[in-house]
């Protein structure tokens, strides 16, 4: 029987369906399958009698799916085993069965023009009024009665073939965008629409995983998300984008995150991104890209959103869901941890998302402590969070971790306001400034940083390059050369350098 997820995926479209098998290797399965029952559930969308176009089923398990009367031309079946499917009257035009299994398939009145079937296996394979017209296939695999049953046959044209192909390959070489990748788990509840996803801020009860794909243009400079509407229309558009996200399954995202992050050869640490207060899960996927891409971590980032409200005015409705988010936060670096053994993680929270990491933290430590070493470098960067919460915590976070760094500023006034509103003081901002033993806190004190105000940490060059030598080279402070020894002389205070 077919894989029920892998079924549902063919739902979404050729798109969200290539981008995944792109993404990651998996071997679908849609084993005795009813193409048409897919276009019945998925009703007006299901009119479309091309909708299974352009898919790319190499590999799958097709073993006896009915693939009757529908069009899957220049759809790709390489090395696909179909022993047993039924492809009658189906049009299979430019479609690719390189290798594939066609063992006893029923394709009667099948249209294969200018099909690939090289080294396909073709026992038994009923082919009675197909149309092979001009098709890569070795007629030496076929047995005198199915060319006999073959309604129209014509010399196959590999060369004309193989140009065509060569030079859709050029084309999409020459403009390929340059994309970075940011994986993402999260505890929002998503919301499809047509064959999209997208995420908004109801919270759901359980852990959705995925991948995005981000435009980042020639044009973009170290701490820019993209510059304001005025100078857009002077120099060009030089913002990042959200190209495609894609969601994937528990299974399929550690995969990915396996081979992406500890298997390959040189790869960049594995760097998990928390945002803060007042932002919408696409804002999350561009600023965890930016940061991602200026750090130089070429392999990508993770990102875990928790389902802030994404507006100004609803400080309280975060608070209270970045404290119920706390415990998806920790489910998803246990699993990270379990996945990345023996490779140290990297955690960067920003503003209330700090919240959340401090109380995942805490969580892993009461119930797993042996976990916490595998965490390498946490960064609290503008950390909405009250001092003797921080206090009470980073005790036990600091002696089970690695390195654990801080950056504050007395300009930042959004952390100053929430410092107002509860009537305590907060690890992001100064005075009283936060120090504590075994962790480092960067005093950030510059005066163009008051207008970058909250944002400062991903906007200014100078701290993105400091945590570049902090995640990539896990460089001590005294090491680092933008940073200097703090004059109030204090052990783990230091300041950035003018």
């Amino acid at each position: 029987m077919a894989n029920v997820e892998h079924a549902e995926w063919l739902k979404h479209g050729h798109k969200e369906w290539n981008e995944r098998r792109r993404l990651i290797h998996f071997t679908p399965d849609l084993s005795g399958i009813n193409f048409e029952f897919v276009l019945y559930e998925l009703g007006s969308k299901g009119n479309n009698k091309s909708f299974f176009s352009r898919f790319n089923f190499s590999d799958a398990n097709l073993r006896e799916a009915n693939l009757e009367g529908l069009n899957f031309s220049r759809a790709n079946f390489s090395n696909a085993d179909l022993t047993r499917a039924i492809l009658s009257n189906g049009n299979f035009k430019q479609a690719r069965f390189d290798r594939a299994n066609l063992t006893n398939v029923i394709a009667q009145n099948a249209i294969f023009v200018e099909a690939r079937l090289n080294d396909a296996r073709l026992i038994g394979m009923e082919l009675s009024g197909a149309n092979l017209n001009a098709a890569e296939i070795d007629l030496q695999r076929l047995s005198a009665e199915q060319v006999d049953a073959i309604g129209e046959l014509s010399p196959p044209v590999h060369l004309q073939i193989g140009l065509r192909e060569d030079r859709a390959r050029f084309i999409t070489k020459q403009d390929r965008e340059q994309t970075y990748l940011v994986t993402y788990g999260t505890n929002r509840k998503p919301i499809w629409e047509q064959d999209e996803i997208r995420f908004g801020s109801e919270r759901d009860n359980k852990l959705n995983y995925g991948a995005c794909q981000v435009f980042v243009p020639q044009a973009h400079k170290v701490g820019s998300l993209g510059s304001p509407f005025w100078k857009r229309l002077l120099k060009g558009d030089d913002r990042l984008k959200i190209r495609k996200i894609t969601e994937l399954n528990r299974d399929l995202y550690w995969t990915l995150i396996r081979e992406n992050f500890t298997s390959s050869q040189g790869a960049s640490p594995p760097t998990v991104l928390i945002h803060g207060y007042n932002t919408s899960f696409e804002s999350a996927v561009l600023w965890a890209a930016q940061i991602g891409y200026d750090l130089g971590l070429e392999r990508g980032v993770g990102l875990f959103s928790w389902p802030s409200v994404g507006k100004i005015r609803s400080y309280q409705a975060d608070e209270a869901t970045v404290e119920a988010s706390k415990y998806y936060l920790a489910d998803y670096l246990l699993e990270f941890a379990d996945q990345a053994k023996g490779i140290g993680i990297n955690i960067l929270a920003h503003s209330m998302g700090s919240r959340c990491l401090a109380a995942a933290l805490e969580i892993i430590g009461t119930r797993h402590p042996g976990k916490l070493d595998q965490f390498n470098q946490i960064i609290f960067a503008a950390a909405d969070v009250d001092q003797d919460v921080m206090r009470a915590v980073g005790a036990h976070i600091v002696a089970n971790t690695g390195r654990t760094t801080s950056y504050v500023c007395s300009k930042d006034k959004a952390v100053q306001l929430s410092a107002t509103l509860h009537g305590y003081a907060r690890v992001g901002f100064l005075p009283p400034v936060f120090t504590m033993d075994d962790i480092d806190t960067i005093e950030v004190e510059r005066s163009n940083l008051l207008e970058l105000g909250h944002s400062y940490v991903s906007s200014f060059k100078e701290i993105l390059g400091d945590i570049h030598q902090l995640i990539l080279s896990s460089t001590p402070p005294e090491k680092r050369f933008l940073i200097r020894s703090a004059s109030s002389g204090s052990k783990g205070h230091w300041t950035l350098k003018e």
